[in-house]
């Protein structure tokens, strides 16, 4: 009996010692406006609401960093071997999750479904396209022969997520995405309809520096900031200049990332109405009071969108200027077209994930708009229904919110994707200047390439083929208590986060 005091001692001081863990144990929570659209399975979408959350969970072989400048992922090193061939060399010793090799083979099976009749269904497919073979030299050394030539290979390769393969062949597509492996710095534990929990993967080539992670699903704006001042998330993304007033006053941090994308109203110039006629959309930007909406609505936090590519694009053209302010040029404008009393258009835009800045600067534009005759009716969406106008093209208006974004690739053609004759349903469509996008997209002359770039984006200035407004704003609300949080090339370091006491 002597030793049980002893015994007992001992038991305390072990349950201490796991009360203390369990207490020491880091988590990392963030806010968003939405998960992905496709869960867990990464091809589905390359939307910037996709990679918040995907990012944690995922690697690539390449990602924009600093300026939009791509850096080494799972590749470390690129070479153009000719117009049509790469040789990418990737990094040793990665391992995903589950404990499955990440090597050429895996890369290979990751880029290779894209190309399956499956794999063609999903959004990213588009980007694999113009593959047309793929060679493991050895474990670590890939070579690609496209069909045409790419000179930005680079970019495209930070586009394609890369998945465990055997895991995929085992669960399938559906089971994939409620139940993902990669290699990235977490790998998910349960994954639900408003909330992904995830744990750290340890054997990461980038291996985390708190615990676990809870990703959130708040799509108000009001719900995430107050989730943040009531400590239920670390981070509360895409907040609105209000919000961060309120949140800074509170003695919380915000963090504005680079912007990468232009906010612009985009005109369906492929439906009948008058804004085919080229005179009345430069009307309709002279008669927006832009300055207002960047100073007064944006608290100066943003700029004036002059063409459709952010200031941070080093192959933007400095020499455009936006439309300046000039509703006396905007009546005259419209007279001229024939609409001298105005006109009525629909304007549509998914509401619950932008904020009430977003509101406002569509009620500047509809009341600017209002003092030359024109009545822009403001008809919000939900967000499944504006997918399915831009994927399908089922709009009930003739105009939609929208924006010019180069991520993920930072590649300055990856907006006109959607904003040109190639999309399957495209909104506008100018078969003269489509050779000059495919000529930015597919001359290795980087001088000739960059010429190209800039007389897509005078054409795209010069037709006013968008109400041009603002460049995206990027606000999140931040505890104090993190560390290492940014965005640098729209990509949050999960790894690199770290929790004070």
């Amino acid at each position: 009996m002597k030793h049980l005091p002893t015994l007992s001692f001992f038991c305390g001081a072990a349950a201490l010692i796991m009360s203390h863990t369990a207490v020491a144990e880091t988590t990392f929570r963030l806010g968003l406006a939405s998960l992905p659209n496709g869960n867990g399975n990464p091809y589905f979408s390359s939307a910037r609401t996709s990679w918040y959350t995907l990012r944690a969970i995922f690697d690539t072989l390449t990602y924009p960093g600093s300026n939009l400048e791509i850096q080494p992922g799972l590749a470390v090193s690129w070479e153009n071997i000719d117009d049509l061939t790469w040789v990418v060399r990737l990094r040793d010793g990665v391992t995903f999750s589950n404990g499955e090799i990440l090597d050429a083979d895996a890369v290979i099976a990751s880029y290779s479904y894209l190309q399956t009749d499956e794999g063609m269904r999903e959004s990213l497919a588009r980007d694999v396209r113009d593959i047309v073979s793929m060679e493991a030299i050895d474990p670590l050394t890939l070579r690609f022969v496209t069909a045409v030539p790419i000179p930005e290979f680079s970019r495209l390769m930070a586009t394609i997520p890369v998945v465990a393969p055997g895991h995929w062949r085992k669960v399938g597509r559906e089971g994939f995405a409620f139940n993902p492996i990669g290699s990235g710095p977490f790998a998910v534990t349960e994954w639900k309809a408003t909330q992904v929990l995830l744990k750290a993967h340890a054997g990461s080539w980038r291996p985390p520096k708190v615990d676990t992670l809870e990703i959130l699903d708040l799509p108000e704006t009001s719900a995430r900031v107050a989730a943040l001042m009531t400590d239920r998330v670390d981070v509360a993304s895409e907040i609105g200049p209000d919000d961060a007033f309120n949140i800074e006053a509170a003695g919380f941090d915000t963090y504005q990332r680079p912007a990468t994308a232009t906010q612009v109203i985009a005109f369906n110039t492929m439906v009948e109405s008058p804004l085919q006629d080229v005179r009345v959309r430069r009307a309709l930007n002279y008669a927006v009071n832009k300055e207002a909406i960047a100073f007064a609505i944006m608290d100066g936090r943003t700029r004036i969108v002059d063409q459709m590519a952010a200031s941070i694009n080093p192959e933007r053209d400095n020499t455009l200027k936006p439309y300046p302010y000039d509703p006396d040029k905007a009546r005259a404008l419209l007279a001229e077209a024939g609409h001298p009393d105005g006109f009525s258009f629909i304007f549509e835009f998914s509401f619950g994930t932008g904020g009430t800045h977003m509101a406002s600067m569509h009620q500047q534009v509809a009341s600017d708009l209002a003092q030359v005759g024109v009545k822009m009716e403001v008809r919000p969406l939900p967000f499944s229904q504006y997918v399915r106008g831009i994927l399908q093209g089922e709009w009930g208006g003739q105009a939609f919110g929208f924006e010019y974004e180069v991520l993920p690739t930072g590649a300055s053609m990856r907006p006109f994707r959607l904003h040109s004759c190639a999309w399957s349903y495209p909104w506008y469509c100018d078969e003269t200047i489509q050779p000059f996008i495919e000529e930015a997209k597919h001359n290795m002359n980087p001088d000739e390439r960059v010429a190209a770039v800039r007389k897509v984006l005078r054409h795209y200035r010069d037709q006013a083929v968008s109400l041009m407004l603002v460049e995206n704003m990027g606000l999140d609300g931040v505890n104090p208590r993190v560390r290492g949080y940014s965005q640098e090339g729209g990509i949050i370091p999960f790894h690199a986060i770290t929790l004070e006491d």
